[in-house]
């Protein structure tokens, strides 16, 4: 009696580790699925927070700078220095977006911001009638801040002058202290992101036509949405768009085959 009971039980022994071995990877692709779209979740919570935060600041800081020249002597009238308010707006722009693109490096890694402004008629900003507008013609001035995921050297400190990710203003103490150790944890080398990926982060998807202001779909020109007409820029003034391009690698890939991993999706603000 004895010896056919542990045979019984060494059968549901036997029997337990098929079904486990047939219940396992079901529960690995479960787990994986679940990571992946935690993080994919996490990317989209981080790219639409960066792109509208970063579209904020650009649209109260920076698209309504304006410099003038000094009045001539006998006159009260103001005229606009076109080039010096063109290199005011570029250098806030550039400052606001180096600030958005290190937050990207530290949370994301696989992520640019890519920046403009447009202003409507810089040197005579004020419009009486804008219904007869259709065509942006020559009043539109673009600057744009262009996208720059990686550095050519990663070991270049992140306070050194030549760096156009170093984040102007702010307390400086804190990245002197980390030095170049702490620059080189907040980079990623060129080499680390594969061409193609790269040229699409660093691509910008917002263009200007005669008709208005739009966003290329999917990295193609042919496909694109328009974002601003040329009505509704001269209404505003300026309009700040932000992109932030992002590649996801999920971990597994043939459960999302229908995810680009190429850095052509964005997070497009415009205001």
């Amino acid at each position: 009696m004895k010896h056919g009971h542990a045979e019984g039980r060494k059968g549901e022994y036997g029997g337990g580790l098929v079904e486990f071995c047939f219940v396992m990877p079901v529960l690995l692709l479960i787990a994986g699925a679940t990571v992946d779209l935690s993080r994919y979740m996490r990317y989209l919570q981080i790219t639409t927070f960066v792109s509208q935060e970063t579209a904020s600041q650009i649209y109260r800081q920076c698209s309504d700078i304006t410099i003038y020249d000094p009045p001539e002597l006998g006159t009260t009238g103001l005229q606009i220095n076109r080039e010096l308010t063109l290199q005011a707006v570029e250098s806030c722009v550039v400052r606001v977006q180096a600030a958005a693109q290190q937050l990207l490096d530290t949370s994301l890694g696989r992520a640019s911001v890519s920046s403009k402004v447009f202003r409507w008629n810089i040197e005579e900003p004020s419009v009486s009638d804008c219904t007869q507008v259709t065509t942006m013609d020559t009043n539109v001035t673009e600057i744009t801040a262009p996208a720059r995921v990686c550095e050519e050297d990663a070991d270049e400190e992140d306070n050194s002058p030549e760096n156009p990710n170093r984040v102007s203003g702010g307390n400086t103490s804190s990245s002197n202290n980390n030095g170049k150790e702490s620059g080189k944890k907040k980079r990623h080398k060129r080499g680390d992101i594969e061409d193609d990926v790269l040229a699409s982060l660093e691509n910008p998807g917002v263009v200007k036509l005669n008709d208005g202001i739009y966003q290329t779909l999917n990295g193609s020109f042919k496909e694109r949405r328009r974002l601003a007409t040329p009505f509704v820029l001269c209404q505003k003034g300026r309009i700040a768009t932000v992109e932030v391009g992002y590649a996801f690698q999920p971990t597994l890939l043939f459960l999302m085959t229908g995810l680009d991993t190429h850095g052509t999706q964005r997070e497009t603000t415009v205001l």
